[in-house]
């Protein structure tokens, strides 16, 4: 990024969030929209179904149920940080935000106010390692990507990922564990994701080890 980008990112996520859910908050945030009390039988099955060693919190990684449900937990973070707090530049994917300023100082004190409002409202907390401000000349990571004002960039773990499920592939198709299709399949949905960065000479590197390692004209 360019020295003339001005402003900070406050990058942040919650603690254990999947695991920390309540129950019964999630439940009444749902009967606000929905009366009906078999959809809510329904749900209270769902939540049930998965055990935790907490009780009444938590939902299980992976389910679409749970991304569901997460989202609308937090849309009581969205309303708080548009609403109360009038953030202009705010971005949410499940647990992960963002919210950019000018001003660090305005950063830090929302950040406590945010905070604040997760703990004694939905019972969670910011994660204390992985929130912090910085720079926007810095870039920000955020799903599985480092973002710059100009360009974007793959995270280098990420990165190196991919040649790991390589050789994991070559590795399971040799003993007859996985067809080449499926492999071809899982590449071309990292093809895809990696190509909204500047990865063009990674993704040419990691198809041609793909062509040579499973003899093909991909």
């Amino acid at each position: 990024m360019g020295r003339n980008i001005q402003g900070y990112v406050l990058k942040a996520d919650i603690k254990h969030y999947f695991d920390s859910i309540d129950h019964e908050i999630l439940l009444k945030i749902i009967r606000r929209k929905i009366s009906d009390p078999r959809v809510i039988w329904l749900i209270k099955q769902i939540l049930s179904n998965h055990k935790t060693k907490a009780p009444e919190r938590g939902m299980p990684l992976g389910n679409l149920t749970s991304q569901f449900f997460a989202n609308v937990y937090l849309n009581e973070l969205d309303y708080f940080v548009k609403h109360t707090l009038k953030a202009k530049y705010y971005l949410r994917y499940v647990d992960d935000f963002v919210i950019l300023h000018t001003d660090k100082a305005v950063l830090e004190r929302w950040q406590h106010e945010i905070d604040t409002f997760l703990r004694n409202n939905l019972k969670v907390d910011l994660h204390p390692d992985k929130s912090r401000i910085v720079p926007l000349k810095n870039g920000i990571t955020l799903l599985g990507f480092r973002v710059f004002y100009k360009y974007l960039l793959l995270k280098k773990s990420n990165a190196r990922r991919i040649w790991k499920r390589l050789d994991k592939f070559k590795q399971k198709h040799k003993a007859g564990d996985i067809e080449k299709e499926k492999i071809s399949q899982s590449l071309d949905g990292w093809l895809a994701y990696a190509g909204f960065a500047n990865t063009y000479n990674l993704r040419m590197k990691v198809a041609s080890a793909f062509a040579e390692a499973f003899n093909t004209s991909k």
